[in-house]
């Protein structure tokens, strides 16, 4: 009988069944402390180099797979989602664009300070902007794709997934917007290209996904599901905005009589 050295639970084999952990502990080396970096290194490359590699060449069959139960070579997707997001706005940030979409959106907004405020949040919390659209984008894809038979929860894997990747488009276009953020339509050429890849990529996604019968109208569901869960997050940014306003209007009120 064996003695397992995490939970004290005897036992006979190579793991405890108690807790999992190996039979044989072997004292911790320089040796096992560079094995592990090694082995969580390979492991971290292989898993978001995979899921991006398959979200960029066969999106909607790849996420139709993990599903369905191919799941252990892939990222999860609220991490795949959060690490995309983070190495978007790194570069996004590292480029300089932060400060100059700022400073086209002061002298557009002039002394418009909740605007600004609030610009300057979205900026500073990307995960909570990500994170606040995804579940309205899954609520309208789940309605526009009803028939489908995925339920709501798979839905949100789906856009996630999607969204992760349309974040890595933005780390490669990112230095394409900087060589034309000298430009005065700067903002409307950033706009309009994200637009384009955006919508093009999720309908491309979705037909691969759903797999209907008129693949065109994959296409126009996409773009419907894009614009229906940005125009349902505004609504719901309005909503809690105006609550916050009216719960602390006492202490709100010298701030919008400056």
């Amino acid at each position: 009988m064996i003695t397992c050295k995490n939970c004290n639970f005897e036992f006979e084999g190579k793991f405890c069944p108690q807790c999992g952990q190996k039979a044989k502990i072997k004292r911790i080396s320089t040796k096992s402390v560079f094995e592990d970096i090694r082995r969580s290194l390979i492991h971290y490359d292989q898993g978001f180099l995979f899921t991006i590699l398959q979200l960029l060449r066969r999106p909607g069959h790849a996420i139709r797979e993990y599903l369905g139960g191919k799941r252990v070579m892939h990222v999860k997707p609220v991490k795949f989602l959060l690490w995309a997001t983070a190495l978007n706005f790194l570069v996004f940030h590292l480029l300089g664009l932060d400060k100059e979409i700022m400073e086209t959106l002061v002298a557009r907004q002039g002394s418009n300070k909740v605007g600004m405020q609030f610009s300057k949040y979205i900026f500073d919390h990307p995960a909570i902007t990500i994170f606040l659209m995804i579940p309205n984008i899954a609520l309208c894809s789940r309605l526009y794709f009803r028939k489908s038979g995925f339920n709501y929860a798979e839905h949100f894997v789906l856009n996630a997934y999607l969204m992760g990747e349309v974040s890595m488009f933005g780390v490669v276009l990112n230095p394409a917007m900087k060589f034309l953020s000298g430009d005065p339509s700067f903002l409307y050429y950033k706009i309009g290209l994200q637009s384009v890849f955006w919508i093009g990529y999720i309908g491309w996604s979705y037909t691969q996904f759903f797999q209907p019968r008129r693949r065109w109208l994959a296409w126009v569901k996409g773009a419907l599901t894009i614009l229906s869960g940005y125009l349902l997050l505004l609504i719901v940014i309005s909503i809690l905005t105006a609550l916050f306003i009216l719960l602390f209007w006492p202490w709100l009120k010298p701030f919008f009589q400056k």
